[in-house]
Protein backbone atom coordinates (compact mmCIF):
# COMPACT_ATOMS: atom_id res chain seq x y z
CA UNK A 1 0.00 0.00 0.00
CA UNK A 2 1.31 3.56 -0.79
CA UNK A 3 0.22 6.57 0.99
CA UNK A 4 -0.60 4.84 4.45
CA UNK A 5 -2.04 7.75 6.61
CA UNK A 6 -2.00 6.08 9.58
CA UNK A 7 -0.19 2.60 11.24
CA UNK A 8 -2.18 1.68 14.34
CA UNK A 9 0.38 -0.81 16.42
CA UNK A 10 -1.61 -3.56 18.59
CA UNK A 11 0.61 -5.26 21.51
CA UNK A 12 -1.62 -8.61 22.28
CA UNK A 13 -0.90 -10.67 25.30
CA UNK A 14 -3.30 -12.89 26.07
CA UNK A 15 -6.73 -11.24 25.29
CA UNK A 16 -8.40 -13.45 23.32
CA UNK A 17 -11.69 -12.61 25.25
CA UNK A 18 -11.48 -9.01 23.69
CA UNK A 19 -9.04 -8.76 20.56
CA UNK A 20 -11.81 -9.52 18.01
CA UNK A 21 -13.90 -6.66 18.55
CA UNK A 22 -10.97 -4.38 19.37
CA UNK A 23 -9.83 -5.46 15.23
CA UNK A 24 -13.17 -5.32 14.12
CA UNK A 25 -13.52 -1.71 15.40
CA UNK A 26 -10.21 -0.93 13.62
CA UNK A 27 -11.08 -2.53 10.32
CA UNK A 28 -14.26 -0.60 10.27
CA UNK A 29 -12.50 2.93 10.34
CA UNK A 30 -13.75 5.36 7.74
CA UNK A 31 -10.31 6.92 7.33
CA UNK A 32 -8.32 4.82 4.15
CA UNK A 33 -5.67 3.33 3.56
CA UNK A 34 -4.81 2.69 7.03
CA UNK A 35 -2.32 -0.02 8.28
CA UNK A 36 -3.23 -2.27 11.31
CA UNK A 37 0.22 -3.61 12.61
CA UNK A 38 -1.02 -6.59 15.39
CA UNK A 39 2.66 -7.45 17.54
CA UNK A 40 1.54 -10.38 18.76
CA UNK A 41 3.66 -10.55 22.42
CA UNK A 42 4.37 -14.32 23.38
CA UNK A 43 0.71 -15.18 24.22
CA UNK A 44 0.16 -18.41 25.46
CA UNK A 45 -3.52 -18.10 25.63
CA UNK A 46 -5.95 -18.65 21.87
CA UNK A 47 -5.69 -14.39 21.03
CA UNK A 48 -4.40 -14.91 17.41
CA UNK A 49 -6.66 -17.83 16.66
CA UNK A 50 -9.85 -15.87 17.29
CA UNK A 51 -8.83 -13.17 14.88
CA UNK A 52 -6.77 -15.23 12.17
CA UNK A 53 -9.74 -15.55 9.41
CA UNK A 54 -9.63 -11.48 9.45
CA UNK A 55 -5.54 -11.40 9.40
CA UNK A 56 -5.92 -13.86 6.20
CA UNK A 57 -8.85 -11.52 4.62
CA UNK A 58 -7.38 -8.37 4.68
CA UNK A 59 -4.28 -7.46 3.26
CA UNK A 60 -3.64 -4.18 5.32
CA UNK A 61 -3.14 -6.45 8.38
CA UNK A 62 0.04 -7.49 9.56
CA UNK A 63 1.24 -9.98 12.28
CA UNK A 64 4.55 -9.92 14.01
CA UNK A 65 5.07 -12.47 16.22
CA UNK A 66 7.67 -11.67 19.18
CA UNK A 67 8.92 -13.63 22.21
CA UNK A 68 7.12 -11.84 25.84
CA UNK A 69 9.14 -8.53 26.54
CA UNK A 70 6.62 -6.04 27.71
CA UNK A 71 4.08 -3.73 26.38
CA UNK A 72 6.42 -1.20 25.62
CA UNK A 73 8.84 -3.24 23.92
CA UNK A 74 6.17 -4.84 21.56
CA UNK A 75 4.72 -0.80 20.99
CA UNK A 76 8.29 -0.53 19.68
CA UNK A 77 8.73 -3.34 17.24
CA UNK A 78 5.26 -2.14 15.73
CA UNK A 79 6.56 1.65 15.42
CA UNK A 80 9.80 0.03 14.03
CA UNK A 81 8.27 -1.56 11.37
CA UNK A 82 5.18 1.32 10.55
CA UNK A 83 4.68 3.27 7.43
CA UNK A 84 2.04 5.57 7.94
CA UNK A 85 2.00 9.14 8.26
CA UNK A 86 0.93 8.94 11.81
CA UNK A 87 0.91 6.72 14.33
CA UNK A 88 -1.78 5.39 16.70
CA UNK A 89 -1.33 2.87 19.53
CA UNK A 90 -5.01 0.80 20.11
CA UNK A 91 -4.75 -1.80 24.09
CA UNK A 92 -6.25 -5.20 22.45
CA UNK A 93 -8.62 -5.12 25.25
CA UNK A 94 -10.15 -1.75 24.14
CA UNK A 95 -12.13 -0.57 20.82
CA UNK A 96 -12.74 2.42 19.07
CA UNK A 97 -15.96 4.40 17.03
CA UNK A 98 -15.74 4.36 13.31
CA UNK A 99 -14.20 7.90 12.72
CA UNK A 100 -11.67 7.67 16.00
CA UNK A 101 -8.68 7.97 13.15
CA UNK A 102 -10.63 9.97 10.75
CA UNK A 103 -11.11 12.89 13.13
CA UNK A 104 -7.74 12.97 15.23
CA UNK A 105 -6.24 12.36 11.64
CA UNK A 106 -7.91 15.23 9.93
CA UNK A 107 -7.19 17.70 12.20
CA UNK A 108 -3.22 16.54 12.77
CA UNK A 109 -3.22 16.55 8.51
CA UNK A 110 -4.84 19.99 8.29
CA UNK A 111 -2.78 22.10 11.21
CA UNK A 112 0.82 20.10 10.51
CA UNK A 113 0.85 19.05 14.54
CA UNK A 114 3.53 16.69 15.69
CA UNK A 115 0.97 15.44 17.91
CA UNK A 116 -2.95 15.31 18.90
CA UNK A 117 -4.57 14.21 21.62
CA UNK A 118 -7.66 13.56 22.11
CA UNK A 119 -10.05 12.17 24.82
CA UNK A 120 -12.02 8.66 26.18
CA UNK A 121 -15.05 6.71 27.09
CA UNK A 122 -14.16 4.28 30.12
CA UNK A 123 -16.56 1.61 31.11
CA UNK A 124 -15.66 0.00 34.10
CA UNK A 125 -16.79 -3.20 35.74
CA UNK A 126 -20.44 -2.72 36.65
CA UNK A 127 -21.20 -1.11 32.82
CA UNK A 128 -20.95 2.14 34.44
CA UNK A 129 -19.43 4.62 31.60
CA UNK A 130 -17.60 7.69 32.51
CA UNK A 131 -16.73 10.26 29.60
CA UNK A 132 -12.84 11.73 30.21
CA UNK A 133 -13.49 15.52 29.14
CA UNK A 134 -11.24 18.09 28.30
CA UNK A 135 -11.03 21.53 29.99
CA UNK A 136 -12.11 24.28 28.26
CA UNK A 137 -9.18 26.26 28.48
CA UNK A 138 -7.42 23.78 26.78
CA UNK A 139 -9.36 22.96 24.18
CA UNK A 140 -9.57 27.32 23.28
CA UNK A 141 -5.99 26.95 23.25
CA UNK A 142 -5.72 25.90 19.88
CA UNK A 143 -1.95 24.76 18.63
CA UNK A 144 0.84 25.09 20.39
CA UNK A 145 4.30 24.43 21.92
CA UNK A 146 3.69 20.80 23.68
CA UNK A 147 5.58 22.27 26.22
CA UNK A 148 3.06 25.18 27.00
CA UNK A 149 0.20 22.40 26.44
CA UNK A 150 1.73 19.85 29.10
CA UNK A 151 1.93 22.57 32.23
CA UNK A 152 -1.22 23.78 31.63
CA UNK A 153 -2.95 20.46 31.36
CA UNK A 154 -0.62 19.59 34.70
CA UNK A 155 -2.04 22.71 36.20
CA UNK A 156 -5.83 22.00 35.44
CA UNK A 157 -5.63 18.81 36.35
CA UNK A 158 -6.40 17.65 32.85
CA UNK A 159 -3.87 15.58 31.92
CA UNK A 160 -3.78 12.65 30.01
CA UNK A 161 -0.90 10.13 29.86
CA UNK A 162 -1.97 7.14 28.09
CA UNK A 163 -0.64 6.82 24.63
CA UNK A 164 -3.46 5.78 23.04
CA UNK A 165 -5.20 8.96 23.50
CA UNK A 166 -2.82 10.38 21.22
CA UNK A 167 -1.83 10.35 17.36
CA UNK A 168 1.51 11.57 16.69
CA UNK A 169 3.19 12.37 13.43
CA UNK A 170 6.04 8.96 12.23
CA UNK A 171 8.47 11.61 10.83
CA UNK A 172 8.76 13.62 14.36
CA UNK A 173 9.30 10.40 16.46
CA UNK A 174 11.66 9.31 14.09
CA UNK A 175 13.69 12.61 13.92
CA UNK A 176 13.60 12.76 17.96
CA UNK A 177 14.38 9.01 18.89
CA UNK A 178 10.97 8.79 20.85
CA UNK A 179 10.61 5.29 21.86
CA UNK A 180 8.87 3.72 24.50
CA UNK A 181 11.36 2.65 27.49
CA UNK A 182 11.52 -0.85 28.05
CA UNK A 183 10.46 -3.10 30.75
CA UNK A 184 8.66 -0.39 32.10
CA UNK A 185 5.25 -1.25 33.25
CA UNK A 186 3.97 2.25 33.32
CA UNK A 187 5.76 3.37 30.04
CA UNK A 188 2.82 6.08 28.81
CA UNK A 189 4.00 8.06 32.03
CA UNK A 190 7.37 7.78 30.95
CA UNK A 191 6.79 8.54 27.53
CA UNK A 192 4.02 10.71 26.67
CA UNK A 193 5.68 13.80 28.58
CA UNK A 194 9.25 13.62 26.42
CA UNK A 195 6.63 13.87 23.44
CA UNK A 196 5.17 17.15 24.54
CA UNK A 197 7.95 18.34 25.64
CA UNK A 198 9.57 18.35 21.72
CA UNK A 199 6.20 18.53 19.91
CA UNK A 200 6.51 22.12 18.29
CA UNK A 201 2.85 22.00 17.00
CA UNK A 202 0.51 20.05 19.27
CA UNK A 203 -3.41 20.40 19.77
CA UNK A 204 -5.86 18.92 22.18
CA UNK A 205 -9.57 18.42 20.94
CA UNK A 206 -12.49 16.91 22.67
CA UNK A 207 -13.43 13.45 21.09
CA UNK A 208 -14.96 10.03 22.96
CA UNK A 209 -14.52 7.71 19.65
CA UNK A 210 -12.02 5.50 22.48
CA UNK A 211 -13.34 3.39 24.98
CA UNK A 212 -11.32 2.26 27.36
CA UNK A 213 -12.24 -1.28 29.31
CA UNK A 214 -11.47 -1.68 32.52
CA UNK A 215 -13.49 -4.76 32.71
CA UNK A 216 -10.61 -7.39 33.90
CA UNK A 217 -8.34 -7.80 36.94
CA UNK A 218 -5.15 -8.54 34.37
CA UNK A 219 -5.06 -4.93 33.38
CA UNK A 220 -1.77 -3.35 33.53
CA UNK A 221 -3.36 0.01 34.37
CA UNK A 222 -5.02 -1.17 37.53
CA UNK A 223 -2.06 -2.76 38.92
CA UNK A 224 -0.89 -1.49 42.16
CA UNK A 225 1.76 -3.96 43.43
CA UNK A 226 5.28 -3.06 44.87
CA UNK A 227 6.47 -3.44 41.39
CA UNK A 228 4.32 -0.80 39.91
CA UNK A 229 5.77 1.59 42.89
CA UNK A 230 9.46 0.30 41.65
CA UNK A 231 8.79 1.25 38.42
CA UNK A 232 7.11 4.62 38.91
CA UNK A 233 10.16 5.09 41.20
CA UNK A 234 12.71 4.32 37.99
CA UNK A 235 11.00 6.46 35.99
CA UNK A 236 11.75 9.39 38.51
CA UNK A 237 15.25 8.40 38.91
CA UNK A 238 15.58 8.86 35.01
CA UNK A 239 13.29 11.99 34.66
CA UNK A 240 15.68 13.53 36.89
CA UNK A 241 18.57 12.51 34.32
CA UNK A 242 16.59 13.69 31.38
CA UNK A 243 15.84 17.30 33.18
CA UNK A 244 20.03 17.91 33.60
CA UNK A 245 19.92 18.39 29.57
CA UNK A 246 17.17 20.66 29.65
CA UNK A 247 17.33 24.60 30.17
CA UNK A 248 14.75 27.24 29.33
CA UNK A 249 11.11 27.18 28.94
CA UNK A 250 11.32 23.32 28.33
CA UNK A 251 13.11 22.61 32.21
CA UNK A 252 10.02 24.49 33.47
CA UNK A 253 7.63 22.23 31.45
CA UNK A 254 9.65 18.94 32.65
CA UNK A 255 9.18 20.03 36.26
CA UNK A 256 5.43 19.43 35.99
CA UNK A 257 5.96 16.23 34.41
CA UNK A 258 8.30 15.27 37.74
CA UNK A 259 5.37 16.45 39.67
CA UNK A 260 2.90 14.54 38.05
CA UNK A 261 4.84 10.93 38.55
CA UNK A 262 5.69 11.97 41.93
CA UNK A 263 2.38 11.97 42.69
CA UNK A 264 1.46 9.08 41.54
CA UNK A 265 4.47 7.47 42.80
CA UNK A 266 2.99 8.46 46.47
CA UNK A 267 -0.35 7.66 45.45
CA UNK A 268 0.46 3.37 44.96
CA UNK A 269 3.18 3.77 47.80
CA UNK A 270 0.75 4.64 50.26
CA UNK A 271 -0.73 1.27 49.45
CA UNK A 272 2.13 -1.25 49.69
CA UNK A 273 4.04 1.30 52.78
CA UNK A 274 7.29 1.28 49.94
CA UNK A 275 8.65 4.94 49.55
CA UNK A 276 12.06 6.27 48.74
CA UNK A 277 12.64 9.22 51.50
CA UNK A 278 15.53 10.56 49.81
CA UNK A 279 14.27 10.28 46.38
CA UNK A 280 11.21 12.46 47.29
CA UNK A 281 13.64 15.11 49.13
CA UNK A 282 15.16 15.60 46.01
CA UNK A 283 12.43 16.03 43.78
CA UNK A 284 10.87 18.07 46.57
CA UNK A 285 13.58 20.48 46.84
CA UNK A 286 13.51 21.04 42.94
CA UNK A 287 9.86 21.79 42.61
CA UNK A 288 10.24 24.20 45.55
CA UNK A 289 12.92 25.90 44.09
CA UNK A 290 10.81 26.10 40.96
CA UNK A 291 8.09 27.46 43.03
CA UNK A 292 5.28 25.13 41.51
CA UNK A 293 3.96 23.57 44.29
CA UNK A 294 0.68 24.28 46.22
CA UNK A 295 0.71 24.91 49.69
CA UNK A 296 -1.40 21.74 49.92
CA UNK A 297 1.84 20.03 47.88
CA UNK A 298 4.22 21.69 50.66
CA UNK A 299 2.85 20.25 53.51
CA UNK A 300 2.59 16.88 51.96
CA UNK A 301 5.69 16.90 51.08
CA UNK A 302 7.17 17.97 53.61
CA UNK A 303 5.26 15.36 55.97
CA UNK A 304 6.02 12.29 53.72
CA UNK A 305 10.43 13.62 54.57
CA UNK A 306 9.61 14.13 57.96
CA UNK A 307 8.12 10.80 58.83
CA UNK A 308 6.48 8.51 56.36
CA UNK A 309 4.45 6.32 58.92
CA UNK A 310 3.18 10.05 60.16
CA UNK A 311 1.95 10.86 56.19
CA UNK A 312 0.14 6.79 56.08
CA UNK A 313 -1.61 7.29 59.48
CA UNK A 314 -3.58 10.93 58.41
CA UNK A 315 -3.84 9.61 55.03
CA UNK A 316 -5.74 6.92 56.39
CA UNK A 317 -7.67 8.44 59.35
CA UNK A 318 -8.85 11.12 56.57
CA UNK A 319 -10.13 8.12 54.55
Amino acid sequence: MKNIKVSVIVPIYNSEKYIRPCLESLIKQTLKPIEIILVNDGSTDRSIDHIFDLIEKYNFIRLIEIENSGAAEARNKGLALACGNYISFVDSDDFVHSTFLEKLYQEAENKKLDIICGSFEATYKNKVSKKMERNNELLRAGVQEGIVLFKKQIQLRNYIPMIWAYMYRREFLMKNGLWLSPKTIHEDEEFTPRVWNLAKRAKIIETFEYIYQREHEDSIIESRDESSVLDLENILISFRKYEENLSGKSKESFDYALLYVLDHYVYYGRMTKTLNKLLIKGIYSRLSRAKILTFKQKIKYFLIIKSTWLYFLVQNYQE
